[in-house]
């Protein structure tokens, strides 16, 4: 553990068990770690994921043997399709220990499969330097590893065998041989990526296209907010294109260093003929796309060259169209690019597009008094304090945001686990964005709230602020959206599965705050200003059949 601290890494949560124990003392009693108790497993895993996508630093995990393990495979997953960097030290039975019918003993080995950067199984442990001078150099490998080119989870299997705790007498290495042997140069946790050089041709192809579009969808850079914000802005000016952008990125909450940004893309993309007129001959692609899926259409409609700029070495193309891949970050394309004679009308026109859109949009929501899911989002990007942290849930919470937060300059960083696209680990994920950062946000529905309702134990170990504001739809308001709704024999019990929780006694069982809010002065009220210190539940009861109307009326 003491290798890890100096390596950078801050934070190791922990699970409760018998054969992990030399794993937690050594977390417990480290001065420069702090070690936190999670009694779930999968909670513990989506803590520490929501933590490591918000500091960009891999997060510890410990757990014992067995089924214990299994428990961080939905993390785990999201963490390597998200590129997200996380330890996982999983506990294990010795090897004369196994198949062969053992208590809490399962296969260990690779458990997570091609999710895991790579795997390590590390050496049973003996007492001698040279053993020391090798798990360091395991360790230093791995938190590299977590951290490389295609960032991603790390699995490390430690097999220990009894007695487990520190035994009294038990021969130990003296001080300065510890010391030495947890030598390392290099804090890689804290070090900046170096950007990378692009093709020429590349480049002269990019720069020959005066009417382009830059699409920025789910992205969390690694330089941070505001330089990506930067970036962009740059590419934006040099090229003369004006970009669309998801709200999954830092680019909404920076809108006015950016006069070129495009928000309310699936509203005006649902009338094609609005921009029958406006055909890009090239897109610059950032990241992954969009989360929209009227924007996926009409892009993989277009007759337009492709480039796709990703900082991991990942296909994050799913209409598969003929593209420029371009590995790198945007902040070093941005350089590369050289100044354009632009052609300032085509940007001019998508804005008035975009203008248009959003007045008509902001006008209709503010006349809206029912309490309308998707008007939740639009308030919350108007009335956050500036630099919220935002942590959205999938299916409509995500739709949502997408369709109506607002692009301004509130600088709100905005998280969410769009890796895999699930519902799973939404509050653990969110404790942990919250945890040691800036008063936090969770939007998210019913469902994914109880899919995740063990996390709450969590909210005892949070350093921090953490507001959830809960829609309560009595079911899974995306499937009204979609084609099985009109089977009416089977859609409610099978597919929008309504439930009668009593979200107050819940939250009481976990002390934790709660209040059912009816009404949006009320609720921007309450959203204004954030606690600095606990967790509180703002429970808001809409109709997601009403809602659906509501939505279409909205993009007609």
């Amino acid at each position: 553990m003491e290798v890890l601290a100096r390596l950078g890494v801050e934070t190791v949560v922990v699970s409760p068990g018998s054969r992990s124990t030399p794993l937690t003392v050594a977390a417990a009693r480290n001065p420069r770690l702090e070690a936190l108790t999670v009694l779930d497993e999968r909670s513990a895993g989506f803590f520490a994921l929501g933590l490591a996508k918000r500091t960009r630093k891999p997060v510890a995990i410990v757990c014992t043997s067995g089924s214990a393990a299994a428990n961080y495979y939905p993390a785990v997953v999201e963490a390597s399709m998200s590129g997200t960097p996380l330890l996982i030290l999983t506990a294990d039975r010795p090897p004369e220990l196994r198949d062969c019918s053992s208590g809490q003993t399962i296969d260990q080995f690779k458990m997570y499969g091609n999710y895991a950067r790579a795997f390590y199984e590390v050496a049973l442990p003996e007492v001698r330097s040279e053993m020391l001078s090798y798990l360091r150099q395991t360790l230093v490998h791995a938190v590299n590893g977590s951290l490389g080119a295609n960032p991603g989870p790390v699995q490390l299997n430690f097999p220990f065998r009894d007695p487990l705790a520190p035994v009294e007498g038990e021969a130990v290495i003296d001080a300065p041989t510890l010391d030495a042997a947890a030598t390392v140069i290099t804090r890689p946790c804290e070090s900046v990526a170096t950007g990378a050089s692009f093709d020429e041709v590349a480049l002269e192809r990019l720069s020959s296209h005066q009417h382009g579009l830059i699409v920025v969808g789910s992205h969390n850079p690694n330089d941070g907010d505001e330089s990506f914000a930067d970036a962009v802005t740059m590419l934006s000016q040099k090229l003369g294109w004006p970009v669309f952008c998801d709200v999954l990125n830092p680019l909404r909450g920076h809108a006015f260093e950016n006069p070129a940004l495009v928000a309310h893309y699936d509203a005006f993309l649902r009338q094609p003929e609005s921009v029958e007129a406006l055909q890009p001959t090239a897109i610059l692609q950032i990241g992954a796309l969009p989360t929209s899926k009227v924007l996926r259409k009409w892009l993989g409609d277009l007759d337009a060259v492709s480039f796709l700029l990703t900082d991991r070495p990942v296909n994050t193309d799913p209409l598969h169209r003929v593209a420029t891949f371009m590995h790198g970050s945007a902040h070093t394309l941005a350089k590369h690019v050289p100044h354009l004679r632009v052609d300032l009308d085509w940007t001019m026109k998508w804005m008035q597009l975009e203008s248009t859109t959003a007045q008509r949009i902001d006008k209709k929501l503010a006349q809206t008094q029912e309490l309308f899911e998707g008007k939740a989002a639009w308030l919350l990007s108007n009335h956050l304090p500036v630099g919220t942290q935002v942590f959205l849930a999938s299916s409509m919470s995500v739709r949502y945001a997408e369709f109506f937060w607002c692009a301004g300059n509130r600088a709100c960083s905005v998280f969410a686990n769009r890796g895999a696209n699930g519902i799973d680990g939404t509050l653990g994920s969110a404790f942990g964005m919250a945890h040691r950062g800036r008063p936090g946000i969770l939007l998210t529905g019913d469902l994914a709230f109880l899919h995740d309702s063990n996390a709450l134990m969590v909210a005892q170990q949070l350093a921090g602020s953490l507001t959830i504001v809960l829609i309560n739809n009595d079911g899974g308001g995306i499937f009204e959206h979609l084609p099985v709704a009109s089977m009416k024999s089977t859609f409610e019990d099978y597919f929008a599965t309504p439930q009668k929780v009593d979200f107050a006694n819940l939250c009481k069982a976990h002390r934790i705050e709660h209040q059912v809010v009816t009404d949006w002065e009320t609720f921007t009220n309450l959203i204004s200003i954030l606690p600095t210190q606990g967790v509180r539940v703002l429970e808001l009861r809409t109709d997601r059949k009403v809602d659906r109307i509501t939505l279409a009326s909205l993009m007609a």
